[in-house]
């Protein structure tokens, strides 16, 4: 990517679209609290689906992104599957993304912690216990919040590096010392 286009993302720009992202959050929490918790959605007993030994919001979770992969959702670094492996390819044109992200920062992806938060803390403390029958509209409401919440907490990456570029003289001596320290302290340890 040219330096002029790496320049371009302003910390304007990604405050714009934390507020956007932000709405999109809440808009999909309200969604998923008109229905109750539904726990046969969550049931890796309940569906017996053939072939497949997990629960329904699973299935409905890993075919929503093989499809979404195969139309290059996962192409955009600002996406992140629930579950990476196995995903098939993309099946239309690779778009050139903008690569503002340091290869490291592009590697992270904590779904799973945003799972496990999701779907023991958040949806708990939100949803009314019952049950509606409402199973694969549950699933695919948990599926919007989750992508919904990911893309957020995942867009925290392209923050830190706006800022980082943005005031780098500020924050090299913090990270020179941190790298320092970890390794002061690595060696110290041994």
């Amino acid at each position: 990517m040219a330096k002029a286009e790496h320049n371009n993302v302003t910390l304007g720009m990604v405050r714009d679209s934390l507020i956007r992202q932000e709405d999109t959050i809440v808009y999909s929490l309200i969604e998923r609290a008109r229905f109750p918790l539904n726990p046969p959605t969550y049931d890796p007993s309940y569906a017996s689906i053939p072939g497949f030994g997990g629960s329904l919001l699973e299935f409905f979770v890993k075919q929503t992104e093989a499809v979404q992969a195969k139309a290059g959702r996962y192409d955009n670094p600002e996406e992140h599957p629930f579950f990476p492996d196995n995903l098939p390819p993309s099946l239309v044109p690779h778009y050139k993304y903008p690569e503002v992200l340091h290869p490291a920062a592009m590697s992270i992806n904590i779904n799973k912690l945003i799972w496990d938060m999701y779907f023991n803390k958040l949806l708990p403390s939100f949803v009314s216990p019952g049950d509606d029958g409402n199973y694969a509209l549950t699933a695919a409401r948990d599926l919007e919040c989750l992508q919904a919440i990911s893309r957020r907490i995942h867009y925290g990456k392209l923050v830190a590096e706006v800022k980082f570029r943005d005031e780098r003289k500020d924050y090299e001596p913090a990270i020179r010392a941190q790298i320092y320290s970890d390794k002061f302290v690595d060696v110290y340890k041994r």
